[in-house]
């Protein structure tokens, strides 16, 4: 029920009633209530796996799955905390696990960085400089995302193979600097830099390099750390690639090590979830400092189509 209340002029405006008020309020509690629980269970869902994996790698062997079932505190947290687990990985053979914690770093910072350069400037070229058949070439750089990496595995490894690549970090970092994908998302940020501000840059001198470099870049911070984020994790978390073009210890990198402590008599769960632990902490660190630019270029450079 509503309430009809004069106002100074005369007119009859209608007023929700105390019960109406409430009950909106109610509503209003209860979708958030709602909504928050979905958060929290979505959230458990996706931290629980972390938190045990990252407990469990200080547990000795015997004790990981002893308490799994049924479900209690015990299964979480250690009943004899050890770090024998994380000792073993620093004695393996014939390297240490931070030599391949070393080797993937090496490699994903080198990715990184080369993309950062290539695709930055292959994506200020398709948005802003005039060529011919620029539209074109655009969409076949973006048709290799939807290639399977299967599919060109074999003439990839071939190639390096003629090249004399196997066993070296150019294979594991040459190959993967142009992305498609990247491309693109750094091409829709690049289109919302006003043109006006390019083009008064080129009246007062700059070349188009000069332009990039002095007006576009700057301008484009949020989205070239998203895209270093995804380049870098890509090529952190890649497994088939080095396991098939640098099977050597020497070049191994650390999602190829944490595969051999699984053979087909047992596996190592122990040194498995140490590994994994040290091998999440830096993806992890990373997303947590830079989330916000991750979050605000995605959605800028996901608008213009």
């Amino acid at each position: 029920m509503v309430t009809e209340t004069p106002t100074l002029t005369g007119e009859l405006v209608a007023r929700p009633t105390l019960r109406d008020r409430a009950t909106r309020h109610w509503r209003a509690w209860l979708a958030m209530a709602v909504r928050y629980g979905l958060l929290t269970v979505f959230g458990l869902a996706f931290v629980v796996p972390f938190l045990w994996m990252f407990l469990a790698a200080f547990k000795p062997q015997a004790e990981i799955f002893q308490y799994v079932y049924p479900l209690s505190w015990k299964t979480f947290i250690p009943q004899e905390w050890t770090l024998e687990n994380f000792a073993r990985l620093l004695a393996l053979d014939p390297y240490p696990f931070t030599r391949y914690l070393g080797n993937s770093l090496f490699v994903a910072v080198a990715v990184t960085a080369g993309s950062l350069v290539v695709n930055s400037m292959a994506a200020y070229a398709y948005a802003r400089l005039d060529f011919p058949f620029r539209n074109l070439l655009f969409v076949l750089s973006l048709a290799t995302v939807i290639v399977p990496f299967e599919a060109f595995a074999i003439p990839l490894y071939l190639e390096m193979r003629t090249f004399d690549w196997v066993n070296s970090y150019k294979a594991l970092i040459i190959p993967w600097i142009a992305n498609g994908a990247g491309i693109f998302l750094l091409r829709q940020f690049f289109l919302d830099i006003p043109r006006d501000l390019i083009e008064a840059a080129r009246i007062d001198g700059c070349s188009h390099i000069g332009a990039f470099a002095r007006i576009v870049l700057p301008n484009s911070v949020p989205a070239l750390i998203t895209f270093a984020l995804i380049r870098f994790q890509a090529s952190w978390d890649s497994f088939f690639w080095p396991l098939i073009v640098a099977p050597s210890p020497e070049k191994r990198v650390v999602q190829v090590a944490i595969a051999t402590f699984t053979t087909e008599v047992q596996t190592q769960w122990g040194l498995t979830f140490a590994a994994s632990t040290l091998a999440t902490l830096p993806i992890l660190l990373l997303f947590l400092f830079l989330q916000r630019y991750y979050v605000q270029g995605v959605l800028m450079s996901g608008i213009k189509g």
